[in-house]
Formats: C-alpha cells, structure tokens, sequence
C-alpha cells in the first residue's frame, strides 16, 4: 500500500513556498498559488502538474486541486481515498519554517457539496479586487473549454477554474516560478539521478555499442526505427544487459533517436526514421527514466571519416568542455552559450558559430525538458548548485566539400553526404565547483572511430592542380590513423580497427585507452582531493581548536590528601598494599611513603636465597614506557619528567618471606584488576547512550525468524527473532537476551542475498559501537544458512543422473530463492517503516561481478563492493571499509614477474593503521583501478611493500603534507600521496600534448619491439634498466645466483686454489714447477686437433 512521506512533503512544499514569498514577481504577482491536477493522461508524462505530485507526494494524484496561501496554510481538495492517502501529514510536526498547516477537503459526488469547498477555497483565496491566483494555464481545460471534450468538463479542476471566473478571480501563469523552484535538487533527488544517468550510460555502453559494432562489422541492414526499438527494450528491462534493476522502476524517457545517411536533425523533437542504417556518420540519442527521473545521452559514431570531419569532432569535444567549465554557479544561464561562442571565434573556427543550435540544452530532473531554463543566448536566470542540465552541443548542416569527399575510399558511404552533423550530449550536475558530468561514456575520437574499408593509396586525381591538396589529404589522414590506432599492438601499417576486427581488438584497445584515460583523470583527481583534504582539515582544526588542551591535559593521582587517612595497620618496616585506595606503601628509612599503583611499572620477586628480595621498578622519564603505561601516567611523566626527581627502583630484603611474597602478590593482583578496569573504560569511553526503542502498537510488525546472530552473546550459537519498530531493530534471542539496534545509529545497511554464499544475511555498519556482551561491537550480522557449512558426504560415487541428488539440488535451489525472496522483503518493509518514521534507510546489495578474492586477514575470502563499502561480511572477523573514511589507495607489488598484488586503503584519520587486502590477482588490478576511478578515490603503484606504520606517523605529523610547497612556500615538493607514484605527475603537467604523445610513442615502440630494430631495442632496454622508476621490487625475491650443483663446483674449486696457495708458502720450488707442467697441458689441450688423411 501506498504511504506519504510526510517529512518529504513539508520540507519541498516549504521550499515552494518560500521561493513563492521571496520572488513573487517570477510567479507572475500571484497572491497565492492553485495546483490543478486533471484526469491522468499517459500520452502526456511531463505535465507540470504531474511533475509537482511526483515532487511533493511521490505519486500522482488525479482530480486534485492544491491550494497554497501566502501565509503557508495548505489546502487540497481530492476524493476520500486519496484524502486518506495524505492524513498522515495533517498533524504531523514539526512543521517546517513558513507552512502552518494542512487541510483536507474530501470530494463528494453531490455537485452543492462540491460549491460548498470551493467558496471555502475562494474565500481563502481572498476577496479582494486585486487578488490574483497562480495556476498552469497550459494545462487548464477550462482556458482551452472550445477545445475540451464532455468528460473534461466534469474534472472538479474544470469546475474549480469555472468558479474563479465566476467569481472573477484573475488568474495568472505561475509555470516559470515553480520550475525554478523546483531546480535546485536535494540530496535525494541528485542520487536518483545520478543512478538515473548510471543506467543510461549502461544502455549505451552495453546495449546500442555492441549492437552497432556488430551491425557495422557484419553489414547487417537494420532499420533506424528497428533498432530504436531493440534499445529501448532494453531501457525498459535492463535485465538484458545484465543489470538488476526493477522493470517497474524504469522506462525511457522518449523513443531513442537513431539518425545516419546524411538526414540529420540534432533537435531533441527528431525522429528515426524507417530507412536502413548508412555507414557514413550515426547519431544516437536516449534517456532513461529511473523512478521518474530523466537523464540523456548522445553520441556520434564516425566510419570512414575525412581529416575535416574528425577535425571537427575534435573542436567539438573542446567546445563542450568549454561549456561545462561555463557552469559556475552564480553566473546566468546564457553564460554557456556565450562559452560556446566565445571558443569558436578565438580557436578560428568562427564559420562554425552559425551551425550552432538555438540553444545547447536545458534542466533535467522530474521533467525532461525544462522550457524555462533552456541554455540559450538570451536566457538569464541564474545558474545554482544542485541544478541538473542535459548539455546538448552540437553542428548542424555542416557543408562537406570536394576535396575532403575525395580523401576518403571509393567504397565508403561517406562519398555520398554533402553535408553532415556531429551531437554530443551529457547530463551535467552543477556543483559548488562547477560542471560535473553524470553520464561519463567515453566520447574521445578513438573510441567513436571506425574504418571499415582500406585506404586508397594508388588513386591520383587527374587534375594536376590538386595533386598537392590530395598528397597532404592522404598525409593527414594516414596521422590521424596512426593517433587513432597507437594504443593497439600486432596489426598493420594504417593500424586502424577495420572491420573484421572490431570484435578481435576492440577489448584490447579499450584496456589500454582506458588504463591512460584513467591515468590521467587520477592525476586530476589526486590533486582535487589534495584541496578538498585541506579544507577538511582547516574545519577539522577549527572545531578541535578548544578541545586539545582539554584532552592532553594529565589528570594528577592522590593517594591520600593526609597521613590520618593511612590504614591502622601500617608499620614502619613492612611493605602494605591498600586495594581499596589502589596504593602500596613502602617503607623509606622507617617512615611509610604512600605510591599509586598507577606509577608502578612492575615487580619482581627473584627465587629466595638465604633473604627473600622484593624489586618494584617505577615509570620514569628517559626509558621506554611500553603499550601497558596507562596513558594518564605517560601525560603525568610528560608533564612533571623535566623538572621534577622520580624513583625508578626500590629493592626490599626480608629473611621473612611472608610479607614480602604477600605484598607481591597484592600488587600484581592490584595491577590486573586495574589495567581490566581501564581496558573497560577505554572500550565504554566512546559508547554514545541510545535512544529508547519504541515499539510499535498498531500495525503489523516486519519480522524475520530462525535468524543466526554476530557476534553472539554468548556460548557458540545465538538464534532468535529480528522485529522492525518505529525507531529501530529488535532482536529476541531464544535465551531471552535482547540486541536493540537504532536506525539513526545504523551508518551502512547491506543485504546479500544467497548466490554463491552458504548463507543469505542481513549486515548492519554502525556509526558509533554498542555493548554485545562484554565486548562492543561496530558491525551486527543475522543471517540464515542455506546449506550447513560442513556437510557429510558418504563414501560411495554418486551419479550426476542420480535422482535422490537431483531433488536434494532441485530443494536447495527452492529453499534460496525462498530465503532471497523473504529478506529482500523484510528489507523493503525496514526501509518503508524507517521513512515512514521520519528515518533515511537503504539497504545495499554488493556488486558480485565487481568483486575479487583477497586476504584482509589470514584467510583468502571473496571481497565485494556496494555503493558505500569494500566488505566481506560471509566470512568472520568481518571486513567492512567505508569508502568516505579511505583518503587514498596505494597498490604494491605491481610488478611484471609478480602474479598478485596487494592494496592499503589509508584511513583519513593518520592515527589509525591502514586497511590491507593481500594477494589479489593480477587480472582483477584494472576492473579495481576502474572502479576506483568511479569513485573519485585516488590511487598510486608501487613495486614493493611500504612500513606504512612508520609512514603514518611521518605523514600525521606534517602539517604541510597535503600543500606543494615546504614550509618557505617557495620550494616545491609533491603534495599529498603523489610521493608514492612510481612515475611522477610534474611532467604530466608542465609538458606540452605534443610531448605527451611522445611519451605514448616511446612506450608503444617498446611493447611494438618486434617492429622495430635490434639497436633501438638495446638502447630502449638499457634506458629502461637505467631508470630507477622502473625497478621491479619483485628481483629481490628471485634467486638470480646459481644453483646447488654450480654452488658446489665453484666451493671444489676454491678449495683447490687455497690448498695451492698454502704449497706455495711452504715450497716455492715445487709450486713453480707444477705450474709450469700444468701451463704446458692447458696449452697441449688447447691446441688444434691434427687432420688425418682418408
């Protein structure tokens, strides 16, 4: 059943309506504001009206009037069933700032009820001769009543529009003013979008590419309209791409737009048409819609394309860019625009300007198409953070001359355009930053380039005049085949993906682009997260400004404010130990001198010889205090160490060994019941006091039995029941012990279903530990086991045809797909009471295919990504990293010879150890290094392993460490982790594009060495040897000596040569002589054989 976001509601209503009262002008003057909703229309999804339900109820409402006043009180008028819909938001508080409240007027089917609410609504619309009432007069059926059919007219919005004038109320548009209110998005609204654009980038990237690559690769004659079908099928369940999304949640957002052959229309109103698809210049355009928010895409495909056309791509490319730098927030929309211009007429591609589009886009959200907020040249509303736009840059009717026709092969398609158009559009969220790209798919040349057909070398004009224009033409174009091709290895001299090969090398090429792709967006990503990590620690310091002396300031220790207040039965030679004031008293020349047992390093009582000793050592400055000082002692010596006389030993010798074996074991008894004491406080010291569960009374209560729980209270096994309640989970174990767990303390809530695993769970990630048991915990597991995790085999050999095993497969698969089904919906019941509550809760489902195998602790386990976590949750103890704790990501053992890596995520906090995960294999290095990127964390390589322990105190106590610069502000140095790039980012940045290239080419001529001479590889391969970025730390692990058999040889002789050397110490003579025979049989054995005669 359908329910209100209460919370939701009042918190958009409040922000229309406060944009209302402070910009009254842009709502054209209107004294309050009536919402018509009509009767449902599916040929008409963006309606204004339509859109504003999805916004404030999550549902459209037909049939509805809204009635805002000035002063913030809310009036709708709608039948009984959506009435009750919306009663929960009737007393519902705290009330946002401006709204006052809410009335619900119900529908009645008797017409003088109906003129009854609608006096009260004209009423409380105002009487006076001025007022003017703000509605959507496109929408209006009573404005357009010449046009509107008998059934329209019974709408109660018709009857409503008809009392107005009835009553002559003016009436005003007000389209403009809630459209920009609605353009700054929440955090809400910018995830579904974002997840919106995720789709639409998965449609493109895995459904239209391989479709077209296949077209294109096999000559298959397909219809636009045929496969503008095929891909919005797709849209509309991307299980077909492999992708798990609902189908009820999806839908395209209109037909997509499949254009080629020379008819083109970059407008957002083209169509595709019926006609086969060229191979000369394809245009596509698509948008998904997820959970009614829209997102678009297009891309332009080249075949066979002339120097001209690529170079106009390119210019493009650039200008786009250019216009997304233009979104600042603050600047007027017809900035862009003028960003567009601007960069045509300084690049000297000013004849380009007039192919421009009227406008280069618009804002995208619940609507598709904002008309208020277009990118045009004279628009001057103001750009803000949150807004979302479709960037739609593109040329139209661009001529296509002679000489650039000629250039290419007879056999292309391209021979027959005379004119041609190029379209790149993105969906780009507006941020505090600027213009940041939601639909990130690869537009670059190389990767929208094909050749299907050979170059045409042998063909001259006849004309003697263009026989310089054709020789450059024929230059130009076989370089930009070289640029276009230069990441692939093992093909041709053109070394263009042609035909036949687009499925062969496609993959390859799109590992190697896209290792360099991400290289390069690393690099900017690293040096973005350096600002973003200053500013954080700037507020970080700031906050903490008052609290740093407070925390380091020692807590001084008492034993006893006077002598009165020692035991009775102190003596004046006797060592006593006072449990309760945790104090020994040591006699110090016959006088009892009290010392905490705080100050007390340890105490030793050697064997008794002919006295009993007793030896207590004391914490002193200038010795190691060791990890067991409790830390108020390290700040006391800290503090009192320079200035103040302390005691480092005393040795007591008794011939009674009574009392110095009991005070022996007092203190050591002492000692333990105090460091468990702290070990305890320190484990409660950051155990945040939950809030009371409130159980919930009325309603069904979402509940899952038979569950296992982790950690356990105690004994091997916890099993019990998980309940759902207003404000949190409640889990009743079978012994009657209680877990509650708050959902505001709930930081990560993941569900797994039971795919590979032997178990389907449910894992909670809190924000701050709560106590199972006697230990606290940040991570609560329930799970149910599918299949026992050790089960009996017997001994026999059991056929596959076997039918007893069959049905034992056949149940298993029965009992998971029922355990998926039952948590997956005890999930959506969590997150419906949570919201319902007041409470923001999602579950995640970790990315199976996106996951590899590591070893986080001692055992390889299976490791996963979500949307918010690296985790393995099957396998105990639990691994769960929050990716908005990890500052950094650094990959060692990257070497050649290696056959796995391992990888440290650092903690933002320096104070804690890095995560690890060890042993990954090589072939997983680039789908994590992808995903990374994904997710704006840097990453570095290096060959070896690090002391990262002695690496984070070193980084923790640099205040700098995140600047570029020493302490003088003058010096350089590298900024935040780039010091662990095996190669640096400064020639990345000073160099030109030109030397950029020829670094690529160095590095292919390399890989290419088959290609290129015996020489020039030598010279390679000793520059490479000579390079110290290129050490492989993984030589140190070979034995590149010799083995036991050489080992033994080289020992025999070095025997000989010492046994020789001591005859020639002894007996010179003798030595000499047997050198001189042994130098005649060397030269006997060396000398040529004689030839005999046959």
């Amino acid at each position: 059943m359908a329910e209100l976001n209460a919370p939701r509601f009042y918190e958009r209503l409040g922000k229309i309506h406060a944009h209302f009262v402070k910009h009254r002008a842009l709502w054209g003057g209107a004294s309050c504001l009536s919402f018509n909703r009509g009767q449902h229309d599916e040929s008409q999804p963006y309606l204004k009206s339509s859109i504003l339900h999805q916004y404030l109820f999550g549902y459209e409402l037909p049939d509805t009037i809204l009635l805002l006043t000035e002063d913030g009180m809310c009036y709708i008028f709608a039948t009984k069933k959506k009435c009750d819909f919306l009663e929960p938001a009737v007393n519902y508080t705290p009330l946002p700032e401006g709204i006052t409240g809410l009335k619900l007027l119900r529908k009645s089917k008797n017409g003088s009820d109906n003129q009854e609410q609608f006096n009260i609504l004209l009423k409380v619309a105002g009487e006076a001769a001025d007022v003017k009432v703000g509605i959507l007069i496109k929408e209006s059926t009573y404005k357009k009543k010449e046009d509107s059919d008998s059934s329209m007219k019974q709408d109660i919005t018709y009857s409503w529009e008809e009392a107005m004038d009835a009553h002559k109320r003016e009436v005003v548009d007000v389209a403009g003013g809630l459209s920009l209110a609605m353009a700054q998005k929440d955090e809400e609204e910018l995830d579904l979008l974002k997840k919106s654009a995720v789709l639409t980038n998965k449609v493109l990237k895995h459904g239209f590419i391989p479709k077209i690559e296949e077209v294109i690769d096999q000559e298959i004659k397909i219809a636009h309209d045929t496969l503008a079908t095929d891909i919005e099928s797709i849209i509309e369940d991307p299980s077909k791409i492999k992708l798990k999304v609902p189908k009820e949640d999806v839908e395209s957002c209109y037909f997509p737009i499949i254009q080629s052959g020379g008819n083109f229309d970059i407008k957002v109103s083209a169509q595709s048409s019926s006609d086969n698809i060229a191979y000369d210049i394809i245009m596509v355009s698509l948008g998904a819609r997820y959970k009614t928010y829209c997102s678009n895409i297009a891309r332009t495909f080249l075949i066979d394309p002339p120097k001209y056309v690529s170079d106009t791509y390119e210019t493009l490319l650039a200008l786009q860019n250019a216009c997304v730098e233009a979104f600042v927030p603050g600047r007027p929309l017809k900035a862009v625009y003028a960003a567009a211009v601007d960069y045509l007429t300084s690049s000297g591609n000013e004849p380009l300007v007039k192919h421009l589009p009227k406008n280069l886009g618009f804002a995208i959200g619940l609507d598709f198409r904002d008309p208020v907020l277009l990118l045009s040249a004279k628009n001057t509303a103001i750009i803000r953070s949150g807004m979302v736009f479709n960037l739609s840059t593109g040329f139209s009717n661009v001529e296509l001359d002679d000489a650039a026709r000629k250039s290419v092969n007879e056999k292309s398609a391209v021979k027959s355009l005379k004119s041609f158009a190029l379209l790149i559009a993105d969906t780009i969220e507006v941020t505090e930053k600027g213009g940041e790209l939601l639909t990130k798919h690869s537009k670059a040349l190389t990767d929208i380039s094909y050749t299907i057909n050979e170059e045409d070398e042998e063909g001259a004009s006849p004309n003697d005049d263009d026989e310089d224009s054709e020789a450059s033409a024929t230059k130009n174009d076989k370089a930009l085949a070289r640029k276009l091709s230069r990441s692939q290895e093992n093909m041709e001299t053109s070394r263009q993906r042609q035909s036949a090969r687009l499925a062969i090398n496609g993959g390859a090429q799109e590992i190697v682009e896209g290792a360099a792709e991400r290289m390069k967006r690393q690099i900017k990503l690293l040096a973005r997260r350096n600002e973003e990590r200053l500013r954080e620690l700037a507020r970080a310091n700031a906050r903490n400004r008052g609290n740093d002396k407070e925390s380091e300031a020692a807590r001084e220790v008492m034993c006893y404010k006077r002598t009165k207040d020692y035991p009775d039965n102190v003596l004046p030679n006797q060592v006593k130990v006072d449990m309760a004031n945790e104090t020994v008293i040591l006699p110090m020349c016959g006088i009892p001198v009290p010392f905490h047992i705080d100050m007390i390093k340890n105490v030793v009582l050697p064997d008794p010889d002919m006295a009993t000793y007793l030896r207590i050592n004391f914490y002193t400055p200038g010795v190691a205090l060791g990890k067991e000082a409790p830390p108020n002692t390290v700040k006391l010596i800290q503090k009192h160490g320079p200035y103040a006389t302390f005691i480092r030993e005393l040795t007591f010798r008794s011939l009674d060994s009574h009392n110095l074996t009991q005070a022996f074991r007092q203190i050591s008894e002492l000692r333990k019941r105090v460091r468990q004491r702290e070990i305890s406080e320190r484990e409660e010291a950051n155990l945040v006091k939950q809030e009371k569960l409130i159980k919930t009374r009325d309603g069904r209560v979402p509940r899952l039995s038979d569950l296992t729980m982790r950690p356990v209270f105690s004994g091997r096994k916890t099993q019990g029941n998980l309940e759902s309640h207003t404000n949190g989970l409640r889990f009743v174990s079978t012994r009657g012990e209680i877990l509650e767990v708050m959902y505001s303390n709930v930081k990560h809530a993941i569900f797994q279903p039971c795919e590979a695993e032997i178990m389907v769970l449910i894992h909670f990630h809190l924000k701050n530990p709560i106590m199972v048991g006697k230990k606290k915990q940040k991570d609560i597991q329930f799970f149910t086991e599918v299949v026992d995790a050790s089960l009996q085999v017997d001994g026999g050999r059991r056929s596959m045809y076997d039918p007893d095993e069959m049905d034992d497969e056949q149940r298993e698969r029965q009992l998971r797909k029922k355990l998926n089904v039952a948590f997956k919906d005890f999930c959506k019941k969590v997150e419906s009471v949570a919201k319902s509550n007041g409470f923001n809760m999602e579950f995640d489902i970790p990315y199976r295919d996106l996951g590899f195998t590591g070893t986080p602790n001692k055992e390889m386990v299976f490791i996963q990504p979500t949307l918010h976590c690296l985790i393995n949750v099957t396998d105990t103890p639990f691994f769960v990293v929050d990716l908005s704790e990890v500052d950094h990501v650094h990959f060692e053992r990257i070497t050649f010879m290696s056959k796995a890596f391992d990888i440290v995520l650092i903690n933002k906090d320096f104070t804690k150890q890095p995560w690890r995960v060890d042993m990954i294999p090589n072939a997983d290095k680039d789908a994590i290094q992808e995903w990374l990127t994904d997710m704006e964390l840097s990453y570095t390589e290096g060959p070896m392993n690090l002391n990262w322990k002695q690496i984070m105190t070193t980084v923790a106590s640099d205040d700098r460490f995140y600047m570029d610069t020493e302490e003088d502000e003058v010096t350089p140095k590298e900024a935040g982790w780039e010091f662990l790039r095996m190669q640096g980012s400064g020639d990345t940045d000073e160099e030109s594009e030109e030397e950029d290239d020829s670094e690529f080419d160095e590095e292919e001529e390399e890989e290419g060495s088959a290609q290129s001479d015996e020489s020039a590889e030598e010279s390679e391969f000793d520059s490479e040897s000579s390079d110290p970025e290129s050490y492989d730390g993984d030589e140190d692990l070979e034995e590149q000596g010799m083995d036991w058999d050489d080992m033994e040889r080289a020992a025999a002789a070095d025997d000989k040569r010492k046994s020789r050397k001591d005859e020639e110490e002894i007996d010179p003579d003798r030595s000499a002589k047997k050198s001189s025979s042994s130098k005649r049989s060397s030269a006997v054995a060396s000398a040529p054989p004689k030839r005999r005669r046959t």
